[in-house]
């Protein structure tokens, strides 16, 4: 449709050209007026989805980078976890030994 106005309205602005100021000028004027605005509303509900559709793209990539987030902390529970157990048999094999070596 916005494509139609713009031919239409194109051809319009030509054929004005060639006119005397007339009643026939005004109503070109008019037609063209109005495919403009046609134009203009085509344009503004094509940016309005492009900004909804950017807007759901905007919050499925906060929800994977709050999981990400997520998992790194459990990631790092667990490593932090492995890590102590690990101090803690090293500590308990140390005492184990040091009190074998003092008898």
């Amino acid at each position: 449709m916005s494509n139609e106005a713009l031919g239409t309205s194109s051809n319009n602005a030509e054929a004005v050209q060639n006119d005397v100021i007339t009643q026939d000028i005004l109503k070109k004027m008019a037609v063209q007026n109005l495919q403009t605005t046609i134009i203009t509303k085509s344009i503004h509900s094509e940016a309005q989805k492009q900004t909804r559709a950017l807007s759901a793209a905007n919050i499925n990539l906060s929800d994977i980078s709050s999981r990400l987030d997520e998992q790194a902390r459990k990631e790092q529970a667990n490593s932090n976890s492995s890590a102590k157990q690990i101090i803690g048999t090293a500590a308990f094999a140390d005492a184990f030994w040091e009190q074998n070596n003092a008898k």
